[in-house]
């Protein structure tokens, strides 16, 4: 089943799952969601998908962690660092963004494999801390 305004509902479920959807816009999805089995289960792989990116972890670096790793670049390589940066400002940005990211998505990856393995009778259980 096809939705004739997928793009328009769709638009809204990223509001709502935001938290910046207004009460109306909420029960306005709500409504749809109710009819619509495409609409219904693109919310559910996104609310599932924001569910599993809150479990991973995010590591605590060092409060000096930048310093530290710019002080074991050669001098000679750190103002080239310095100056490419300079002048390419959204590429450094999305350099930087694409590693955290990357792992981000194979973490995902991962704990989907795992629930579809879950889903298929084999139990998992959280390592206690």
């Amino acid at each position: 089943m096809n939705c004739s305004e997928f793009k328009k509902y769709s638009l809204l479920i990223d509001k709502v799952l935001d938290g910046d959807a207004s009460s109306k816009e909420r029960g306005l999805l709500s409504k749809h969601l109710a009819g619509c089995a495409t609409c219904r289960a693109h919310y559910a792989q996104l609310k599932d998908s924001m569910a599993m990116l809150n479990l991973l972890m995010t590591p605590e670096l060092p409060i000096d962690f930048t310093k530290n790793v710019l002080e074991q670049i050669p001098k000679e390589k750190r103002r080239l660092f310095r100056r490419w940066t300079a002048k390419h400002p959204v590429l450094a940005t999305m350099a930087v963004c694409a590693v955290p990211m990357s792992l981000a998505v194979f973490a995902a990856n991962r704990q989907s494999a795992s629930q579809a393995k879950n889903a298929k009778g084999i139990v998992l259980t959280k390592a206690s801390r």
